[in-house]
């Protein structure tokens, strides 16, 4: 047998040294395809450019703002490794960077993601962006390019980490910061799917002592197994603040619920000396957090310090707006009163 002294001789491989060349050539081929579909006419360069390229033509804006965000899905991939389940953790990536930008009334143009992984599989990376290539087609954005990089020496055998970045754009005129936000006001929300893409950090740790077996029995209280509930896609609300829009509901502030919950997002939108109370009530918290909750003794308040609690975006609006927004609702759009804006200082009450 050679020795690995006589081989090195002969010169050391970028394949000797955990990468292959070959496999990102395979994998781009793969997902090539997928990232055509979502492209729209603006997309002049796309995948296998070293820069995508996009014609910034806004006429029909007047004063266009670039509004852009950068995300990832966190230790879910972690799960999604464990249980072969890549397919919507791509539409993950994808939600969490463009259920930001939305917030400012923007509309997402393009996309990017990077994906890191131990050692390559074509195949996973497909599945990946299949996911990625879906979400980018709800939101109506074009997956604009991306990179591949593989590490052995930063990730564990079968890790994967993800990260995508949005850009979208909105007249200054009609961009939405809270500026105008009132005592008074009411506060929307739309549901969430689940636990989306923040918390599993806590919600792995709860869950810790489980077999693989454990994950995948069927949960009557869930209707599926932990393992498919934790894993369901995070929502996408692009369609959802647009119908809104396009009704001609004048929104004053928007907040995607994220790591944090309720507390830490829906203040961000508040001006100076004003809170929001939220009526626990009006909340439809969705079983996971219950099973998360007891299977980790977390106590209430870490619970809806952590996690989305079953509204994965709150909006606000003047009383008669809302009243408006809310007559929505039976066009699939699920929107609900759980709160208003009262006084205060960023401060927001649960009860």
């Amino acid at each position: 047998m050679e020795s690995d002294t006589s081989s090195r001789r002969r010169g050391l491989t970028y394949k000797q040294a955990g990468v292959s060349i070959a496999a990102q050539d395979t994998a781009i081929e793969l997902i090539r395809p997928l990232a055509e579909a979502t492209h729209t006419p603006q997309v002049l360069a796309g995948i296998g450019a070293f820069g995508g390229a996009f014609k910034a033509g806004f006429e029909h804006y007047e004063d266009p703002v670039l509004i852009a965000s950068t995300d990832g899905v966190g230790t879910k991939v972690k799960l999604a490794a464990r249980f072969d389940a890549w397919d919507g953790i791509g539409r993950d990536l994808v939600a969490v960077s463009v259920n930001d930008i939305i917030t400012t009334g923007a509309r997402p143009l393009f996309f990017l993601d990077y994906i890191a992984c131990n050692k390559l599989a074509p195949k996973v990376v497909e599945r990946v962006i299949t996911g990625v290539r879906d979400g980018c087609l709800e939101c109506g954005c074009a997956l604009l390019g991306g990179e591949l990089a593989e590490m052995g020496d930063v990730y564990g055998e079968g890790e994967f980490d993800l990260a995508g970045f949005a850009v979208g754009v909105v007249d200054s005129r009609h961009r939405i910061d809270g500026s105008s936000v009132n005592e008074g006001d009411i506060v929307m929300g739309l549901p969430s799917s689940g636990v989306h893409s923040n918390g599993y950090s806590l919600a792995r740790k709860a869950f810790e002592s489980l077999s693989d077996g454990d994950w995948q029995a069927y949960d009557d209280l869930l209707g599926c197994s932990l393992a498919e509930e934790l894993l369901k896609p995070t929502t996408i609300y692009c369609r959802h603040i647009q119908a809104l829009l396009d009704a001609g509901i004048e929104i004053k502030a928007i907040a995607h619920i994220s790591g944090g919950g309720i507390p830490g997002n829906a203040a961000r939108m508040l001006p100076p000396g004003l809170g929001l109370r939220i009526l626990r009530s009006a909340i439809p918290v969705l079983p996971v957090f219950r099973r998360i909750a007891e299977a980790g003794g977390v106590e209430d308040a870490e619970m809806w310090s952590t996690f989305n609690m079953g509204i994965g975006c709150t909006l606000i609006a003047a009383s008669e707006q809302a009243e408006a927004a809310l007559s929505l609702s039976g066009r699939g759009l699920g929107l609900l009163r759980i709160g208003e804006v009262v006084a205060g200082s960023g401060n927001v009450l649960i009860e």
